[in-house]
């Protein structure tokens, strides 16, 4: 159900930007820079986990209760552009402290867990505003699964996965700019895909403001160790993006 609201959120969006005019955008031999540090994405989580076929069911964190048990969140976006070239770095971190209770054979488990997941890539512009971009995620969850009726579990599952994809970044006036970006890959997950829309004003010659939505979704399962993990993280995003 989420899932299916997030893509109708994102739909929306890209209409938006579809719908206005398109002017071009100059490309310069110089190098530039934009940084969106410590932007906030108002995520909430569901899926569902198997651990060592132990625990199996499903994981659901709306964005309220996971501020109220939020202990950690580091989130930065970084962007370099010469010419038709660009680099790309992003870094999300996710701790949450409280617990998630859900039902297993032994009795209930609360669940906590800490997710790192770090992107790196590269885009080229093959026509006035659309990119190709590629490159590699890399994720890091760590579970920690406590019983009532059994002894405690702490599986740690790291993976890397490719990507590719498409951005879409259209001007829409003098100050604002519409940016959709979708992509997808695989790896250590059997699949992972991520889109986002956002709607950006530029307030001064070095800084601008951003909202939009992002969805990322990864189905990721270790035949080895029984771990399956099948989540979607999306939510609104909104940051101070700033530029030179």
């Amino acid at each position: 159900m989420r899932s299916r609201s997030s893509f109708l959120l994102l739909a929306i969006l890209v209409a938006a930007g579809a719908a206005a005019p398109a002017s071009a955008q100059s490309q310069s031999n110089e190098w530039e820079f934009q940084l969106a540090p410590l932007y906030l994405w108002a995520m909430s989580v569901d899926g569902t986990m198997t651990i060592r076929d132990r625990v199996s069911g499903d994981f659901e964190v709306e964005f309220k209760d996971a501020f109220e048990n939020l202990d950690t969140a580091f989130t930065v976006h970084f962007e370099a552009h010469k010419g038709r070239w660009g680099l790309l770095a992003d870094v999300t971190y996710l701790n949450l402290a409280g617990s998630q209770e859900i039902p297993t054979p032994g009795g209930s488990a609360d669940v906590d867990f800490k997710n790192l997941i770090l992107e790196g890539g590269f885009g080229y512009e093959v026509a006035n505003q659309f990119w190709i971009i590629a490159g590699v995620r890399f994720f890091e969850l760590d579970t920690e699964i406590a019983f009532e009726l059994a002894p405690s579990l702490a599986p740690s599952e790291s993976w890397f996965d490719l990507y590719g994809g498409l951005m879409w970044r259209p001007k829409l006036g003098k100050r604002w700019t519409f940016a959709g970006r979708i992509d997808a890959g695989f790896g250590g997950s059997d699949l992972m895909w991520n889109a986002d829309a956002v709607i950006d004003f530029q307030i001064g010659k070095w800084a601008a403001i951003l909202a939009g939505y992002r969805h990322l979704n990864y189905d990721y399962r270790n035949q080895n160790t029984g771990i399956k993990y099948d989540m979607s993280m999306s939510g609104p995003v909104a940051a101070f993006r700033f530029f030179w």
